[in-house]
């Protein structure tokens, strides 16, 4: 899958095809420093590149704190 760097972050796109509906989820992981936490979001995509960009949107989101209720704090 697709990985991105992020302020330190390493973000690893981790989407799949829900069966029988042709979209791709919103689902991620976040690491740093050994720590590592997975996140998933309610958004469905269309295409896997959709999702991938998606998904590499989401997590610079969490990481910059622009999700409510999503953190990647305990990873500093």
């Amino acid at each position: 899958m697709a990985h991105l760097s992020y302020k330190g972050f390493s973000i690893e796109v981790r989407t799949f095809q829900i069966r029988g509906s042709g979209r791709w989820t919103q689902d991620l992981l976040i690491s740093r420093r050994g720590g590592l936490r997975a996140f998933s979001g309610p958004t469905t995509y269309a295409t896997e590149a959709l999702a991938i960009a998606g998904c590499k949107e989401f997590g610079r989101g969490i990481i910059d704190g622009r999700v409510r209720d999503l953190s990647v704090d305990d990873l500093n």
